[in-house]
């Protein structure tokens, strides 16, 4: 819950809500990262917090965040184009933060009630976020709280639903996951009011709507064929996934030329041309990835290291176009800056991320496993969508969720004896696997 608490915190009171100067510049979020960190070492210490052993997960990701370390300190960090993200912040923000939280979520014990509490704070957020969505989209921007998401001078997305985050992609990702972890405490729920929490649902379609952002369109629907196909089985599965694939595909065919020319805070003209300089963010990244393909062009560099290139001519592109912009792509930015040495243990990251939520999921474990593992495989194929089409490690929204929930699969999967022994150091003090099945 404390994690919870701190992902409320980053979103809607954040530097945008409220922060002062102390020699360093300090805001609520960044006092909680310290606080969550603390609180977390000082019980470890006292001995209420017992630290799983090392996994082959952990070595993955330990590999990836030493090759981020050495590939950000070994170019120049300091001399920083304007009106870009320095190296360290963009380092900081997108990737230590949420490493923090998922090192924490990873050691802490889970039985059946802390993850209903888990999902009913995660509904209760959603809520929250799509009220303030709908009411963006409606104009009511009087309604909203915090109030500088009224102000179109703060962020980006203004005109579309762009939450407390004031950035549609960001805001779409946590809609989405509390949209999936809606569907699950109604799947958890008995009685009659779970057909309340279901009747949440539109609320999160409408905001995700509200959003006019393709990629955050795709992740909410993969997120519910993937929490149908894992929660259903037989003929019900079967209907369900059919209908909403036959929806999306009568939606994709007869409105087409709507979607590609969606009107959002500019003109229709503006979002066609910002489908188009993705074919120029792709050749620009693939031909700098092979020059170096290894070692990559530096960690946050893309910005400086990409202007080289946009003098090709070689190419019926306007490459000019993506000058002044960072990256469009997080699988394309991870390559061009890290090379493969970067590239691959980011993959295999949340590919192993991805294998312990299915393996919870399917795997012989209570409905409650099963509900935190579905979040998990559906988490990870949102985050996909909107690597797609965006760089999504910029701030630490997006990272901060995706690692949590990331941890706590992880550290289910490794109590139910979902982890291969094989990848696995034995431990004097390793957790009884069947300890979770407590609740």
């Amino acid at each position: 819950m404390a994690c919870v608490g701190l992902l409320v915190v980053t979103s809607a009171f954040g530097v945008y809500f409220f922060e002062f100067n102390v020699g360093i510049t300090l805001s609520l979020d960044r006092l909680g990262i310290v606080g969550l960190v603390g609180a977390f070492v000082l019980q470890w210490k006292m001995g209420k917090v017992e630290v799983r052993p090392w996994m082959m997960l952990d070595t993955v990701i330990a590999i990836f965040f030493g090759v981020l370390f050495l590939n950000t300190f070994s170019h120049d960090f300091r001399n920083i184009p304007e009106g870009s993200v320095p190296p360290v912040q963009h380092l900081i923000n997108g990737y230590l933060i949420p490493l923090a939280i998922y090192i924490v979520a990873r050691n802490l014990k889970y039985d059946e009630k802390q993850i209903d509490w888990f999902l009913v704070a995660m509904t209760l957020f959603g809520v929250y976020l799509a009220v303030i969505g709908i009411f963006e989209g409606l104009g009511l921007y009087g309604l909203v709280f915090p109030r500088y998401i009224a102000d179109p001078k703060v962020g980006l997305h203004f005109g579309r639903a762009r939450g407390p985050m004031v950035q549609s992609i960001s805001y779409g990702v946590y809609l989405c996951g509390c949209m999936l972890s809606t569907c699950l405490l109604w799947y958890r729920t008995p009685g009659k009011v779970r057909w309340l929490i279901l009747s949440l649902v539109p609320l999160f379609l409408a905001a995700i709507f509200f959003t006019k952002t393709r990629t955050v369109w795709m992740g909410g629907g993969v997120c519910l064929l993937a929490g149908v196909f894992l929660l259903f089985q037989g003929k019900t599965r079967t209907v369900l996934i059919s209908g909403m694939i036959a929806c999306a595909l009568l939606a994709v065919v007869g409105k087409s030329d709507a979607i590609m020319g969606l009107k959002r805070e500019g003109s229709a003209e503006d979002t066609k041309r910002s489908v188009s300089m993705r074919a120029s963010f792709t050749y620009v990244s693939w031909e700098m990835f092979l020059d170096r393909p290894i070692l990559g062009h530096g960690f946050s560099q893309f910005k400086k290291a990409k202007l080289p290139y946009l003098a090709d001519r070689n190419v019926d592109l306007i490459l000019e176009s993506i000058r002044d912009y960072d990256h469009h792509n997080t699988f394309l930015s991870v390559l061009s800056d890290l090379g493969l040495l970067g590239f691959l243990p980011f993959m295999g990251m949340y590919g192993l991320w991805l294998r312990n939520g299915w393996r919870l999921a399917r795997g012989p474990t209570p409905t409650w496993a099963k509900a935190i593992g579905t979040l998990g495989v559906g988490t990870v194929l949102i985050a996909f969508c909107q690597m797609l089409g965006h760089e999504i490690t910029f701030m630490p929204y997006e990272h901060s969720l995706i690692f949590l929930v990331a941890g706590i699969n992880a550290a289910l999967a490794y109590d139910f004896g979902l982890a291969p022994k094989s990848h696995r150091i034995a431990s004097s003090t390793s957790w009884p696997h069947q300890a979770a099945l407590r609740g």
